[in-house]
């Protein structure tokens, strides 16, 4: 985990301060001359508030005093919250939060050490969440490659011990089920002892922390060698484990074992790492089996396709994520918290989603089992219009304009809403593309996004752009694998997907384009409103 230490070690401890019997006035010349938005206020060297822009904005300004004959100890915050050097970012973060505070005092032993702002955390979570993020993309990556499956696994563990702020001890292991056995059989590890790799080789299902984590499908964590640590061996020293099972569906396919230090506090985040971690290996592993059995077989093809299409959709999402980062640092800049929440929500969404789509890894190449679940066609449409607007501002064009029409007459109808996100995302993503690569760039470009009635049955989400448009034998064979007029800015499974999705909510997918002109694509779905 991320810890306050961490972060000052980042952004050094260099604590700006002032007297309490300083006047306003010269706490803000301070605050613009060392370019920081607030200042500790000490009494003798002793700690006893924090000034800040805010404070004179609301105690000054709008109670019409004079900073000059305003002294700080009168306008200073003295309720303060102070944290410690081995205090979790995370932590901050909910109680900065929860307390409506911006900037908090670091203390270590009782002594001021330095200071961090809501600026500081939001910050650094982001940049670890990237980091997190950057490893799932790699081991994707990895496997498209021609590496074997131990290989993959091995990699894998390298990868999860390069992330700096995961305080794991540099050794662990994964384990595979064999031959659809009860047992673990050790295929990769890393800093392992020779004892340990001889009495770890097979472990049963129940047995120890990874059997348990095996039989129960469920995480086990240890800050100790507690009584679930069933296997001993000589020379065994003081640790703990995040034990956490490989799952595809209700199957145990493995699991990941990392070290931890004697004491080590159980973290949420990484937890959540781990659990993203091994569900993307849980697809990377289904579709190894498959492509071992199907080697001679059509089936693949659609195995490389349902990798391929994955990855489109993960290029998708990382929209949204670099779209709420956009919120969040326009709302850091405009001091606006209600703007900044909605921002780091879009990008904890958007990590979230992608984890979700590593488990969906063998959706696209077998029949899909549809989540119905009541949900507005218009929210769909709305989140993945906020999604892509950043994508659309950020062009070497001028701005292309997403305009929403959504028909409130819609209500709530039965849907599995994220890959009907899923498949909505891709032809506005394509329309986008459709805009930026149109030859006519003193065009004003426009993506226009509609939902409506259609008949007494049906409703239709419809995305048109006035972009570069297709031929007609481009236009005809637009669903067909690989097909993409992109160049090498596609792989033309965006479209295929989609319709897969259209299909299997037994609507249909229509496409209407002209050269220059731009296209409309149409998706229409029955309306269903059942419970």
């Amino acid at each position: 985990m991320v810890t306050v230490k961490d972060l000052l070690e980042t952004k050094g401890r260099l604590v700006h301060s002032i007297p309490a019997g300083a006047t306003v006035y010269e706490a803000l010349k301070l605050m613009a001359g060392k370019g920081v938005g607030a200042l500790v206020v000490l009494d003798d060297e002793k700690l006893v508030g924090i000034i800040s822009e805010r404070d004179y904005a609301r105690k000054i300004i709008l109670e019409g005093k004079f900073s000059k004959d305003t002294l700080v100890r009168e306008i200073m915050s003295t309720a303060l919250i102070c944290i410690g050097l081995n205090d979790a970012i995370e932590g901050c973060m909910a109680l900065m939060t929860d307390k409506r505070i911006r900037h908090m005092p670091v203390l270590e032993e009782g002594k001021l050490v330095g200071i961090i702002s809501i600026g500081d955390v939001v910050n650094s979570i982001i940049s670890s969440q990237e980091v997190a993020q950057a490893v799932i993309n790699s081991l994707l990556r990895h496997s498209l490659e021609d590496m074997s499956l131990d290989e993959l696994l091995k990699r894998s563990l390298e990868l999860i011990f390069s992330i700096p702020w995961l305080a794991f001890e540099k050794q662990g292991s994964i384990f595979l089920v064999e031959n659809n056995s009860n047992a673990l059989v050790m295929k990769a590890e890393v800093g392992l002892a020779g004892s340990i790799k001889k009495a770890c080789a097979r472990i049963d299902f129940g047995k120890c922390l990874c059997g348990q984590a095996a039989a129960t499908r469920k995480i086990q964590f240890a800050d100790c060698l507690d009584e679930r640590h069933e296997i001993q061996y000589d020379g065994i020293i003081p640790h703990g484990h995040y034990c956490v099972p490989i799952c595809y569906s209700n199957e145990t396919l493995g699991v990941i074992n990392i070290y931890v230090r004697e004491g080590h506090r159980f973290a949420k985040r990484e937890r959540d790492f781990l659990f993203a971690v091994a569900n993307t290996l849980a697809g990377i592993i289904m579709r190894k089996r498959l492509e071992k059995e199907l080697v001679i077989s059509e089936r693949l093809s659609a195995i490389g396709q349902t990798v391929a299409g994955l990855a489109h959709s993960i290029r998708s999402i990382l929209f949204g994520l670099e779209g709420g980062i956009y919120v969040v640092n326009k709302a850091l800049r405009k001091d606006d918290m209600q703007k900044m929440n909605t921002g780091w929500n879009m990008v904890k969404k958007n990590i979230e989603m992608v984890s979700n789509l590593v488990s969906d890894l063998l959706g696209f190449s077998k029949e899909h089992i549809t989540a119905f679940e009541r949900c507005s066609p218009n929210i769909i449409a709305e989140e993945v219009c906020g999604v892509m607007e950043p994508k659309a501002k950020d062009t070497h064009l001028e701005e292309i304009k997403v305009i929403r029409d959504f028909d409130p007459q819609i209500g709530e109808v039965l849907l599995d809403p994220k890959a009907i996100h899923r498949g909505l995302l891709n032809l506005v993503s394509n329309a986008i593309d459709a805009c930026l690569v149109d030859e006519n760039e003193g065009k004003n470009h426009v993506v226009k996004v509609i939902t409506k009635r259609e008949g007494q049955g049906n409703f239709v989400f419809q995305v048109t752009d006035n972009g570069c448009g297709m031929e007609d034998v481009v236009k005809n064979q637009v669903f067909n694998s690989f097909v993409s007029t992109k160049g090498s800015r596609g792989t033309g499974l965006g479209l295929l997907i989609t319709q897969k999705i259209v299909q299997e909510h037994e609507g249909t997918l229509k496409v209407d384009s002209e050269i220059g002109k731009g296209s409309t694509f149409t998706m229409q779905l029955p309306v269903k409103r059942g419970n």
